[in-house]
C-alpha cells in the first residue's frame, strides 16, 4: 500500500519547466550536429525514394536488409510513419518525442514505486543528450524510455500478471529490442532480477512465469540475429579505464570538456544520495528497494566484465555504463527522503541539466555555422549522382589547430545531411556498408571495399582512397567530390587529376570538385 502523496512545492513545475528547455535546444538550431545522425537522415531518405520509378541510381548502388534488426525503430517512424514531413523535420519530431519520453518514463517508473517518489524523475534530465546521444545513436536512446516503461509497467502489476498484461509487457520488451539489444538485455536481468526477488520473499515461482513469457519473443528475436553474426570481433577496455568511466559517469560527457566536470558532479550526487540512503536503510529481506538496489549492483558488475565490442556492436562498455546510475534512480526512489535532501536533489540535479545545456546550446552554435557550409555545397550537386564527401577535420577545428569538438566527430558524416534533401548516392554513407541497417551497398559497388585503400580508408584522418581506380574496377561512378578540410597528400593528387572545382566556401574549407570529364562533356 502507498503512502499517502505529499507533493514537493513547486516540483511539477520545476520538471515541465526542465522539459520544455531541453526541447528549446532541439528547435533553437538548425542541425543537432551528432555524428551519425547525418547518415540515418541519408537512410531514411533512401528508404523513402527506393521503390520510386526514378531511383533507378539508388537500387543500383543499395540493397535492402530484410532482416528484423534490432534497431529498425527511428527508421521506420522516419521513413514511413513521419514521410508526411521533409527528413530533417522527421528528425526533429523524433527526437523531441524522446526528449519528451525519456524523463515521462522514469518519472511513470518512480510513480509506480511509490507516488511520492515521482520529484526524482528530476535526475533524468542530464542523461538526456548523453554521449551515446551526440554519437547519433538514437535508437539506443529511445531503448532507455523502453527500459523504464517495461520495468514501471512490471512494478504495477507485479501481483497479478494476467495474460493481457503479459502481452503488454512482451510489446514493451519487444520495442527495446527493436532500438537496442544492449537495452533489452539489461531490461530482460532486471525483470528476471525483480521477479525472483520478489519470488523469494513471496515464496512461490508464479511471480517469474509472467517476465519469463514476455521477454520471450524479444530473446528468440535477439538470439537470431547475433547467431548470424558469430565470430565477430571482441575487444575489452582496460580494468582502470571502466573503474573511471563508472566513477566520472563518463557517458555523460561529450562535445565540449566541460561536460566531464558536469558529469562527475553528477556521479557525485549519486553517491552522496546512496550513502544517505544506505545509513538510514534497516536490512530486513522483506524491504522491497533490496531489490532494485540488486539490480544496480548486477549492472555494475555487467559492465566491468562486457567487452567494448561484440557480434559487430560497439560502445557497449560506454551504454552498460548509465545503467547502474539508472537503477540507482529507481532504488532512490524506495528510500524515505526528508525534506532538505528532496530539495537538495532537485537544485543540484536541476542546476547539472542545465550546465550540460548551456555547453551544448553555445557548441551547436559553432558547430552549425560549419555544418550550413557543407550543406551549401549540396545546392551545387545534381540529383540522381554520386556523392564522395571526404573529411580532413572530424571534429574540426579552433583557430589555434585544435580539434573543436570533443569526443565525438560531427563532421565526419556530414554528407548526409546533402542526401537527405535530394537523391543521391552518398559514397561514404557508412551505414550502407554494415549488416545492421535497413540498407547496405551492392558488393561489387561498396566504396568502403573498392575505393578505400586502407580498411574504412574513408572515415580516416586524413582519408586514404583510390578516387581514380575505383571506376575501373568497379564500373561504379563518381560524381562528385566534397571536400572539409584541407586536403592532402595523395587524395589532393588524385582530385588534381581527375576533378575540377566547381564551388568553395568563403573560407575555403568546404570545396565542391566535379569529375572533369563530366564538366567537360556538359
Amino acid at each position: 500500500m502507498h503512502l499517502p502523496i505529499r507533493r514537493t512545492s513547486g516540483e511539477p513545475l520545476l520538471f515541465v519547466l526542465l522539459l520544455a528547455l531541453h526541447l528549446a535546444l532541439l528547435w533553437a538550431f538548425s542541425f543537432i550536429p551528432t555524428q551519425d545522425g547525418p547518415g540515418h537522415q541519408a537512410v531514411a531518405f533512401i528508404l523513402r525514394q527506393y521503390d520510386r520509378p526514378e531511383a533507378g541510381l539508388l537500387r543500383q548502388y543499395y540493397l535492402p536488409n530484410g532482416e528484423a534488426l534490432p534497431n529498425w525503430f527511428i527508421f521506420f517512424l522516419m521513413s514511413r510513419v513521419l514521410s508526411f514531413v521533409s527528413v530533417p523535420m522527421a528528425e526533429k519530431i523524433l527526437l523531441t518525442a524522446y526528449v519528451l519520453l525519456l524523463p515521462l518514463a522514469v518519472r511513470y517508473a518512480l510513480k509506480a514505486i511509490d507516488p511520492r517518489a515521482a520529484f526524482l524523475s528530476v535526475l533524468s534530465f542530464p542523461f538526456l543528450y548523453n554521449f551515446l546521444f551526440q554519437m547519433g545513436f538514437f535508437n539506443f536512446c529511445f531503448s532507455l524510455a523502453g527500459f523504464f516503461f517495461a520495468l514501471g509497467y512490471w512494478w504495477r502489476n507485479q501481483e497479478r500478471m494476467t495474460p493481457p498484461r503479459i502481452a503488454i509487457l512482451a510489446l514493451l520488451v519487444l520495442w527495446v529490442y527493436f532500438c537496442h539489444p544492449v537495452t533489452l538485455v539489461m531490461t530482460v536481468v532486471a525483470l528476471m532480477a525483480l521477479a525472483a526477488w520478489r519470488t523469494l520473499k513471496a515464496g512461490s515461482r508464479r511471480g517469474l512465469l509472467g517476465p519469463i513469457l514476455a521477454c520471450l519473443p524479444a530473446l528468440a528475436l535477439m538470439i537470431s540475429f547475433v547467431g548470424r553474426r558469430t565470430g565477430a570481433t571482441v575487444s575489452m577496455l582496460p580494468l582502470w579505464a571502466k573503474v573511471k568511466h563508472l566513477a566520472g559517469l563518463y557517458s555523460l560527457a561529450s562535445v565540449s570538456r566541460w561536460t566531464i566536470l558536469l558529469a562527475a558532479a553528477l556521479a557525485l550526487l549519486f553517491f552522496v544520495v546512496a550513502l544517505l540512503c544506505l545509513r538510514a536503510r534497516s536490512w530486513r529481506p522483506s524491504q522491497t528497494g533490496d531489490g532494485l538496489l540488486g539490480v544496480a549492483v548486477i549492472f555494475a558488475f555487467i559492465f566491468f566484465v562486457a567487452p567494448s565490442e561484440l557480434a559487430g556492436g560497439g560502445f557497449i562498455n560506454h551504454r552498460l555504463n548509465l545503467f547502474p546510475f539508472l537503477a540507482l534512480i529507481l532504488w532512490f526512489g524506495t528510500c524515505e527522503h526528508p525534506a532538505w535532501r528532496r530539495r537538495a536533489i532537485q537544485i543540484a540535479a536541476a542546476g547539472i541539466a542545465l550546465g550540460f545545456l548551456g555547453v551544448f546550446a553555445w557548441m551547436y552554435a559553432r558547430i552549425g555555422a560549419d555544418l550550413a557550409q557543407i550543406v551549401a555545397a549540396g545546392d551545387r550537386v545534381e540529383p540522381d549522382h554520386t556523392l564522395l564527401f571526404l573529411s580532413f577535420a572530424h571534429r574540426g577545428e579552433r583557430r589555434d589547430g585544435q580539434p573543436l569538438v570533443f569526443r565525438t566527430a560531427p563532421y565526419i558524416h556530414a554528407s548526409g545531411y546533402i542526401a537527405a534533401r535530394k537523391r543521391l548516392v552518398d559514397l561514404s554513407l557508412y551505414e550502407a556498408s554494415e549488416n545492421y541497417f535497413p540498407i547496405y551497398f551492392e558488393p561489387r559497388l561498396d566504396p568502403f571495399r573498392h575505393l578505400a585503400a586502407v580498411p574504412l580508408g574513408i572515415e580516416t584522418e586524413p582519408p586514404r582512397v583510390d578516387l581514380l581506380g575505383y571506376s575501373r574496377r568497379t564500373g561504379g561512378r563518381i560524381d562528385y567530390v566534397l571536400i572539409w578540410g584541407s586536403p592532402v597528400g595523395e587524395t589532393l593528387r588524385q582530385i588534381a587529376a581527375g576533378y575540377l572545382e566547381i564551388w568553395r566556401s568563403e573560407d575555403g574549407r568546404v570545396r565542391l570538385y566535379r569529375t572533369a570529364s563530366t564538366v567537360t562533356s556538359s
